[in-house]
């Protein structure tokens, strides 16, 4: 498995490549940061409410920072391989404040669109630029040309909208800065300047509890890391703020369908 400055803490662009040699399915993921991914050998599958995609090597997948998915991926000739781009909410504002206004908007509302040929020249020259280290502000140049490419071709809509949960999204940045801290309402509260019944409120208002984003930000954690590190099971249990590896097998379980163990072994060379 090959890693590349994977953490989902950082307030940069970071980027990783995810193999797999058996096919493995993952219910309720969410990511916290919206990212660009690419399958290039075998293939992905992805649901979301009624709808379902399945998506290899000619197109792009675009996730929105907030959907939850079902995902399945299936290796070809025994190999699943996929490079994935961390994106920041920052990069996006600033290019919808740059370029949407005066741009004909992206209409596309799916997952996936397909490469043309600006957006793979562009797409290649971002993962270029990431596992060469250039300086990040090249780096974030060169992503604004790829979702600039995107936009033109009307393909850029389900990346540009605005989420309508802007306190839940606080609140998880927040979590992700100390997963396995004991977080309180009041702590979280006190950050965002106002009081615990307040926050409650709010959050009811979005159809959210403080535990249930919690609980997430954790969960995605850790299957971040049990893709992309070496970390042991009872490593990632106590850096995801669980005091026991059996208590984190059973919430992951219950959260993603299978346990943490049967995906280190669909991931794992035979």
């Amino acid at each position: 498995m090959a890693i590349q400055a994977v953490n989902h803490t950082q307030k940069i662009m970071t980027t990783a490549e995810i193999t797999a040699c058996h096919s493995h399915v993952l219910h309720r993921v969410t990511l916290f940061t919206p990212a660009l991914c690419h399958v290039r050998k075998g293939s992905k599958m992805l649901q979301w409410g009624e709808r379902v995609l399945t998506v290899g090597k000619e197109s792009l997948i675009l996730f929105p920072a907030g959907i939850e998915l079902k995902i399945a991926n299936t290796p070809e000739a025994g190999k699943y391989h996929s490079d994935m781009v961390n994106l920041t909410q920052d990069i996006l504002r600033d290019f919808r404040q740059n370029h949407v206004g005066s741009l004909t908007p992206g209409s596309s509302d799916s997952l996936s669109v397909p490469f043309d040929t600006h957006t793979r020249l562009m797409w290649d020259s971002l993962l270029q630029a990431m596992r060469s280290q250039s300086p990040h502000p090249l780096q974030v140049h060169i992503v604004q040309g790829l979702l600039l490419a995107l936009h033109l071709a009307g393909n850029a809509g389900v990346l540009l909208r605005n989420r309508h949960d802007p306190l839940a999204e606080q609140i998880e940045q927040i979590f992700l800065t100390d997963p396995a801290r004991e977080w309180s309402v009041d702590d979280v509260a006190q950050q965002i300047y106002m009081s615990g019944s307040s926050l409650r409120r709010r959050l009811a208002l979005e159809d959210k509890s403080f535990r249930s984003i919690l609980e997430g930000v954790r969960m995605g954690c850790a299957l971040h890391s049990l893709q992309t590190t070496e970390l042991s099971v009872g490593q990632i249990a106590n850096e995801s703020g669980y005091a026991s590896a059996s208590r984190f097998t059973a919430r992951f379980r219950q959260r993603f369908g299978l346990v943490p163990s049967a995906l280190r072994h669909a991931m794992r060379h035979p």
